[in-house]
């Protein structure tokens, strides 16, 4: 979900363009030092941080892309702005299951979840983390929250699914 002021938290496509197009070509090294930069133009910017974890993840540095994705969790939460797009966190859970850290990415899920009850995207990404957990009540409690908010079938359907699973599971 990009925001209107932006890609994401306010930060134009072009100044993220090169990031991305460097870490597609596995040029990590050129990636970082376009990641710097951008933060150093936006550094309270959540996705700024959390695009740096992610190259730093994929260089092998796993310590330093855990502390920096940290910090871009701590700024996600102290942000009391609107801004509460689904790119910074779907950043963010990228580098956390990398990191095998599934727990902080359903964190930020349901922090975002809770400031925003009726925003479906993030319901979904909420959702997709419990998936990953195998958190098979909170799957349906969540798939349950969105058909009431949208009434589609589907969201039906993926409660269905979970209480299947939750029965499988015992």
């Amino acid at each position: 979900m990009a925001s209107k002021f932006g890609l994401a938290g306010g930060i134009p496509e072009r100044r993220v363009r090169p990031i991305w197009d460097a870490i597609d070509s596995r040029q990590f090294k050129n990636a970082l030092k376009h990641s710097t930069a951008l933060l150093a133009k936006y550094p309270n910017s959540p996705y700024a941080l959390a695009l740096k974890a992610l190259i730093l993840e994929r260089m092998g540095k796993l310590d330093e892309a855990l502390s920096v994705s940290l910090n871009a969790k701590e700024l996600l939460y102290k942000n009391d702005s609107n801004l509460m797009d689904d790119l910074t966190l779907s950043t963010l859970q990228i580098v956390f299951q990398r990191l095998d850290h599934l727990d902080l990415a359903t964190s930020c899920y349901e922090h975002a979840c809770g400031k925003f009850p009726t925003n479906l995207e993030l319901m979904m990404g909420l959702f997709n983390c419990y998936v990953r957990e195998y958190s098979f009540v909170k799957q349906q409690q969540t798939a349950i929250k969105m058909y009431k908010l949208v009434g589609e079938e589907r969201f039906l359907l993926w409660a269905v699914c979970s209480v299947q699973l939750q029965v499988w599971e015992f």
